[in-house]
């Protein structure tokens, strides 16, 4: 088996490298490893486009950097672990991938890198779908469609050959037992922006929800759906604004996981996703946004890699 080398996986205390399996699941379509570089760029909290670029973070480069090669170190071990497909492993491969690249963009200003280990991300939840055998009773709680964050990734970078396949992939119908109606609908109707398509079931659907309750998140989906600009900038406000409170609340409530808080907790993907699909609708956003860096909002077509997986 080829192997790659990751920079700054050598160990929490190492600017080493170790080799790194460049596949994936043995006996299985290859995955690639995205590597995890060095590039240079900005200072922290350096967004694309300077100060007009939207609310910057709070995490020093050299926090970003320490939790780079701790990420890197996990990722190796995750992907020496990966003789079988276990999904809450796969789960886990594909939140560091993700953590990997905002770590990039926040510590580096670093699009290339941030675009392709996104898109592993993604591409790892794909595998984790297919893997799956069909009418095999898998944990329910892992493979609902609203637990399907990685597709998100796939939108923000546009992405869209991958997010319709994740889409294909993903649990058809509400599971009850595991999720609520209204996060299943939002994820379902994502990927239905992409062509502006959406079953007539889940409009009627959407509509009554949104009489109901009218999350900020359906909201936003109707907005697209309806190109109404105005109602598609309050509601992404809004959404934004929920996104950090539930963080503060995590913070002031349960232990802090440094990786999510110096990463995830920095960048808001779902924001991004959203604006992404409301400009390929036609809506004119807006240049910049708080927690979405203006340059993971530009054409990525160049820096994104070509998928694996068939």
């Amino acid at each position: 088996m080829r192997h790659r080398e990751v920079a700054g996986a050598g160990g929490p205390d190492s600017g080493g490298r170790e080799a790194v399996p460049a596949g994936g699941i043995p006996g299985r379509e290859a995955h690639p490893l995205r590597p995890v570089g060095r590039a240079q760029g900005p200072g922290p909290g350096q967004w694309a486009g300077g100060a007009a670029a939207g609310r910057v973070p709070d995490v020093s480069l050299k926090t970003l950097e320490f939790t780079l090669r701790n990420l890197g170190t996990l990722l190796v071990r995750h992907l020496d672990q990966l003789s079988e497909p276990d999904p809450s492993k796969l789960l886990e491969l594909s939140t560091l991938y993700r953590r990997i690249g905002i770590g990039h963009l926040l510590a580096h200003h670093d699009v290339r890198e941030f675009a392709e280990n996104l898109f592993s991300s993604a591409e790892t939840y794909l595998m984790l779908l297919r893997t799956q055998e069909p009418g095999a009773e898998g944990p329910r709680s892992l493979l609902a469609r609203s637990r399907g964050v990685p597709l998100l990734d796939a939108l923000c970078l546009g992405a869209w050959d991958l997010a319709r396949d994740i889409d294909g992939a993903m649990p058809a119908t509400w599971w009850s037992d595991v999720e609520e109606e209204e996060a299943f609908l939002y994820f379902k109707l994502l990927p239905a922006l992409i062509d502006g398509k959406v079953d007539p079931g889940d409009a009627r659907k959407l509509a009554a929800l949104l009489e109901a309750e009218g999350t900020a998140r359906l909201r936003a989906v109707d907005a697209v759906l309806r190109a109404d600009e105005r109602a598609f900038e309050d509601s992404l406000r809004t959404l934004t604004d929920d996104w950090r409170i539930a963080i503060e609340q995590d913070r002031e409530t349960r232990p802090v996981d440094p990786y999510h808080d110096h990463t995830e907790a920095q960048v808001f993907i779902e924001g991004a996703a959203l604006v992404r699909l409301a400009r390929l609708r036609g809506l004119k956003a807006q240049e910049r946004y708080d927690f979405i860096p203006a340059s993971i909002l530009r054409d990525l077509t160049q820096v994104l890699p070509s998928s694996v997986m068939g």
